[in-house]
C-alpha cells in the first residue's frame, strides 16, 4: 500500500509552481486521499508507525476488494522539504522526551491550499502508540472530512442544474449533482440518473415513502425496502433480472449517524443483478425522514466499474449524497439578533 517516496517526489516537482490565487499560498499537490506521513524511519519501522499505518491503510468498508481508506507514503524529517510540504494531506509526528505527555494539532492551510496538516507529538513510541489507538479514529476522520469538503466545493461549480430542479420540484429537497450524471429515468417517487459510461459508471437513486414506523430506521427494514424498490425500477439487461443487495457474501454495515444536525440512517454495501448478468459494485446511502411532509427519503449512489479501483469513485457519490438538504433544512428560519435602536430605549 505504501507509495513509494520517489514516486511522490517526482509527482510534486511537477506541481510545486501552481499557485492558488485564493490564498497565495502554494497549490496542494497529489491525489485526493493520499496522505504523506512525517516519521524518522526509526520510529515507522517500530510500533508507533505501525499503529499509525495501521490506521491510514484499514481497508475501506463497502468495497468488493481491499483498498486502503488513505494512500500512504512516508518520509524522515530531513526529507520533508519544501517540495513536500505542500502535500494534500500531512501528518507531522515528533516523538521525544522533550515532551511531557502527547499531544494533538490540527491544521488547515499550513503549507499550501487547499491543505489539511496534523502534528502528533509524545514523549516515547509506547506514548504515540497508545495515543494513535485511543485518537486515530479522530485523526482519520479529520483527514476524510477534509477531503469530502474539498468535493463539496468542486461539485459546487459542475452542478447539473436542471436535475437539481427536477429533484427539488419531486422531493422538495436539493442535492448537487454533478454535471456528467445526466441521463435521468424519473417515475412516482422515484428519481434515477446515472452518466451511463462503460468503464466507471456513476449512478445516484433517490426515492420516498410515507413514515409510519420507527422500525423504518433499522437495518433490516432498510434493505428489504431498498430491494423492493430496486426490484421494480431497476430492471437487468436478462427478463427477471434486477437489482438487489449482497446479503450472503458480504453483509451490509449501518451506522446511526447525524447530517445536517438530523438523524441519518447510513447503509453501506454491495449491490449485484438478482437472476441475471454476472454484475455489481458498491452502494452508499442515506435515509432521513422529512419531517414537514413525514416522508422518508432515501438517497443512494452506487457505481459499476469491473476492473477499477473503486474508492475514489465512491467517495464522489458519498459527497453527492452528503450535499442533500431536506424541506426542514431548506426551511429552516435562522436565528437573528435584534439590536433595539437608541430611540427605543428612552
Amino acid at each position: 500500500m505504501k507509495t513509494t517516496l520517489a514516486v511522490l517526489f517526482s509527482t510534486m516537482v511537477l506541481l510545486t509552481s501552481c499557485f492558488n490565487a485564493e490564498s497565495s499560498m502554494p497549490s496542494v499537490t497529489g491525489t485526493k486521499y493520499e496522505i504523506l506521513v512525517v516519521m524518522n524511519d526509526a520510529n515507522w519501522n517500530a510500533p508507533s508507525g505501525r499503529a499509525l499505518s495501521a490506521l491510514l491503510e484499514q481497508e475501506m468498508v463497502g468495497l468488493p476488494q481491499p483498498e486502503p481508506v488513505l494512500d500512504v507514503s512516508q518520509c524522515s524529517k530531513i526529507q520533508f522539504s519544501d517540495v513536500l510540504k505542500p502535500s494534500r494531506n500531512v501528518i507531522i509526528t515528533d516523538i521525544s522526551d522533550k515532551y511531557t505527555s502527547p499531544k494533538i494539532v490540527y491544521t488547515k492551510d499550513k503549507f499550501a491550499h487547499p491543505q489539511t496538516v496534523v502534528r502528533i507529538v509524545a514523549p516515547n513510541d509506547s506514548v504515540f502508540e497508545a495515543t494513535i489507538k485511543t485518537y486515530g479514529e479522530r485523526i482519520l476522520d479529520y483527514f476524510l472530512l477534509t477531503e469530502r469538503e474539498r468535493q463539496f466545493s468542486y461539485n459546487k461549480d459542475y452542478v447539473n442544474d436542471k436535475a437539481k430542479a427536477e429533484v427539488e420540484k419531486l422531493f422538495g429537497i436539493q442535492i448537487d449533482i454533478p454535471m456528467g450524471i445526466s441521463r435521468v429515468t424519473k417515475k412516482t417517487d422515484f428519481y434515477w440518473i446515472t452518466n451511463d459510461q462503460p468503464n466507471v459508471r456513476q449512478d445516484i437513486v433517490i426515492y420516498s415513502y410515507p413514515y409510519t414506523d420507527k422500525k423504518t430506521f433499522t437495518k433490516e427494514f432498510l434493505i428489504a425496502k431498498r430491494d423492493s424498490i430496486m426490484k421494480v425500477n431497476i430492471p437487468g439487461e436478462l427478463k427477471g433480472s434486477y437489482m438487489g443487495t449482497e446479503t450472503k457474501y458480504a453483509e451490509p454495515s449501518f451506522r446511526e449517524i447525524w447530517v445536517n444536525n438530523g438523524y441519518c440512517a447510513e447503509l453501506r454495501g454491495l449491490w449485484k443483478m438478482m437472476n441475471g448478468a454476472s454484475m455489481g459494485g458498491p452502494f452508499y446511502s442515506h435515509t432521513r425522514l422529512d419531517e414537514i411532509n413525514q416522508r422518508v427519503i432515501t438517497i443512494e449512489g452506487y457505481i459499476f466499474a469491473p476492473g477499477t479501483k473503486k474508492r475514489n469513485h465512491m467517495r464522489q457519490l458519498e459527497a453527492v449524497v452528503y450535499s442533500a438538504k431536506l424541506p426542514q433544512e431548506i426551511n429552516a428560519i435562522k436565528e437573528v439578533s435584534v439590536v433595539a435602536d437608541k430611540e427605543s430605549k428612552k
